[in-house]
């Protein structure tokens, strides 16, 4: 049987059709490998910045705790009172404050 023209041409196409079919295959699992390697790397940097996020959170919630408490203790008398003996040395009438001094 022989073979027509475009048999021939066909014949020797194919080779070449497969090679571009495993080409374009090729990059386009080499582009899907990329997209979700890049998207692993940006979930990876989301979630450390959650992370850091929800550290700066609770040192907030700390500091805060504190202010509250600070701020609580001024309508306290005996806090007041204690704080100023403290930090300003004061004294009350009649009391006699003795400071030692090292030589």
């Amino acid at each position: 049987m022989k073979r027509n023209r475009g048999d021939r041409l066909f014949a020797r196409l194919l080779p070449r059709r497969r090679a571009v079919v495993g080409a374009v295959a090729a990059a386009f699992v080499l582009l899907l490998v990329a997209v979700f390697v890049g998207r692993q790397v940006e979930i990876a940097r989301r979630a450390r910045d959650l992370r850091a996020s929800e550290e700066a959170r609770t040192i907030a919630i700390s500091e805060q705790e504190a202010l509250r408490a600070r701020l609580a203790e001024k309508d306290d008398a005996a806090a007041v009172e204690a704080a100023a003996r403290e930090r300003l040395g004061l004294v009350m009438p009649g009391e006699e404050k003795v400071i030692f001094v090292e030589e």
